[in-house]
């Protein structure tokens, strides 16, 4: 009975840690632009995600996002305000599921921004390779950005950009 008391007492400590990380995607989300670094940083790490290279320009943290590992890399205008945010996601190694996944994105982004058509281009970071991409303007300032690779969907990624299945980058032109 005490072992399995301290097993339970295990699971629902590990349980509790991973349902904080997954809640990454929201505060990466709803987090607005012209935040300041600090302001990005805490909100983030409130969400779970911990800071892997703390700049003025740029942060970059890991984390979560709907229970995918992800990187989490925002981008500051004059080294002050958010003038960018991208989050990658890495494969849990079932195809079919991630591109369950990135349908289930699109959709939504559709739903909020009104409807786009994906296109094929080409893969910047692997000549000769395809991904699909979708791109949405919300507003004069804003472009939101959702880039699919099938092709890193399998069962063990590497730690680069380029092995990262899912792609989302919200990009805001106020400033500049």
């Amino acid at each position: 009975m005490k072992k399995f008391f301290t097993a339970l007492v295990i699971i629902l400590i590990f349980s509790g840690t991973a349902c904080a990380l997954s809640n990454s995607s929201e505060a990466f989300l709803s987090l607005p632009f012209g935040h300041t670094f600090a302001r990005t940083q805490k909100r983030m790490e409130n969400s779970g995600a911990r800071v892997l290279t703390p700049r003025k320009e740029t942060l970059t943290m890991e984390g979560f996002f709907e229970g995918y590992p992800a990187m989490f890399v925002f981008s500051f205008y004059k080294n002050k305000i958010l003038s960018s945010k991208s989050v990658y996601l890495q494969s849990m190694g079932d195809s079919e599921y991630d591109r369950k996944f990135y349908e289930a994105l699109q959709k939504g982004f559709n739903s909020s921004y009104g409807s786009t058509r994906e296109s094929p281009s080409a893969n910047t970071r692997k000549s000769g390779k395809i991904i699909l991409k979708n791109v949405w303007t919300p507003d004069r300032y804003t472009t939101v950005t959702l880039t699919y690779n099938a092709e890193a969907s399998r069962r063990f990624p590497g730690n680069s950009l380029s092995d990262k299945f899912i792609q989302i980058v919200y990009k805001s032109s106020k400033w500049e």
